[in-house]
């Protein structure tokens, strides 16, 4: 495994990686060069030309493209890229005291374990007395608003009932007034 002089990634599939960056003032003999002709000469002279833009980043054995693995085939490039050089860096564990919560770890005996379990349990069951308390009182709130919608509705009725009276009985003294109010207008 080797790396180009610009890059600090390594590739497995590739021995030696091509700078994308570096701009190559003969990229039209490397072009000719890789590219198949059909005469006899084609390997050596290629091989020529090749050796002539050494100066270029470029293997001297590059894959043809029949030599290649089709792309399904092939590695992906996550899997191929290696760290090199300062970047690689080991992680140092850190100790922590044996309260602390961030060292959860087997080094807890089992009596700590039964106290955790407790102090857990106990604090779930105060929450579900508290959960408990307040559904009751939920439930007797809505037992009280529909004790009052009841009141109210059938307050609501007698009220109906009463207007209703009313407006009969103010129809029946309209009807009764103007009956005799219209029976004094013809006498005269």
């Amino acid at each position: 495994m080797s790396t180009s002089p610009t890059s600090s990634k390594a590739t497995a599939t590739f021995p030696n990686a091509v700078s994308m960056t570096t701009v190559h003032s003969n990229a039209s003999e490397t072009r000719q060069s890789t590219s198949p002709s059909s005469s006899g000469e084609s390997s050596s002279a290629s091989d020529s030309e090749y050796q002539a833009c050494a100066g270029s980043h470029r293997p001297a054995s590059r894959r043809s493209r029949m030599e290649r693995p089709r792309i399904g085939e092939r590695q992906r490039s996550n899997t191929i890229i290696v760290p090199k050089g300062p970047e690689v860096k080991e992680v140092a564990r850190r100790s922590y005291p044996p309260d602390d919560a961030r060292a959860m770890s087997p080094r807890r005996n089992s009596e700590d374990i039964e106290r955790l379990e407790r102090g857990l349990r106990e604090t779930l069951k105060e929450q579900a007395r508290n959960l408990q308390s307040s559904l009751a009182a939920l439930a007797e709130k809505i037992d009280e608003v529909k004790n009052d919608h009841d009141k109210l509705e059938s307050e609501n009725r007698f009220l109906q009932d009463y207007i209703g009276g009313l407006t009969r009985t103010m129809s029946k003294d309209n009807l009764g007034r103007s009956a005799s109010t219209s029976g004094k207008k013809g006498r005269r």
